[in-house]
């Protein structure tokens, strides 16, 4: 399993939109410059979570994006989902798809240790707003901060 660029581009972004548009709505351009992410791609992800809600336009001069929700009430989840559908480990648990992909028995208990993990990650992600995200990150630049002033001490 693997999150496409378009979750792990999207996640930066946001965090970026959330961190950025407390003093305004920010520009795709902005983001793309300071995350080193292409325009274009950034204009389909944005397309995506602004009709799902989490972001919203603003327009004018002055315009750009801001979130569409509290940061505190966006879930990895919900980005994730909107950008590359649900986490799926395997097929196994969708019929549909179990009859292309799996030739194993209906009663294969390895299917049962799949749907575990799938709930696990999604239970994790669920469990983590852009509000953690952002106090994460402030704490690294803390930190960060810290290293660098003692050792400029030491020298």
């Amino acid at each position: 399993m693997n999150i496409s660029t378009r979750g792990r581009y999207g996640l930066r972004a946001l965090l970026e939109v959330a961190s950025v548009s407390k003093n305004g709505p920010v520009t795709i351009k902005d983001i793309s410059k300071r995350q080193k992410m292409s325009v274009t791609y950034l204009e389909q992800i944005f397309h995506k979570l602004k009709n799902a809600g989490i972001l919203k336009s603003v327009r004018g001069a002055k315009g750009g994006y801001i979130l569409g929700k509290d940061h505190d009430k966006i879930t990895v989840r919900d980005i994730i989902d909107v950008l590359d559908g649900p986490i799926s480990i395997s097929y196994c648990d969708y019929p549909k798809l179990r009859e292309k992909s799996c030739t194993g028995p209906k009663t294969c208990v390895s299917r049962i240790l799949w749907k575990k993990l799938e709930d696990n990650i999604e239970k994790i992600l669920s469990n983590v707003t852009l509000a953690d995200l952002e106090k994460q990150a402030k704490e690294i630049s803390f930190k960060k901060n810290t290293h660098v002033s003692r050792d400029r001490r030491k020298k």
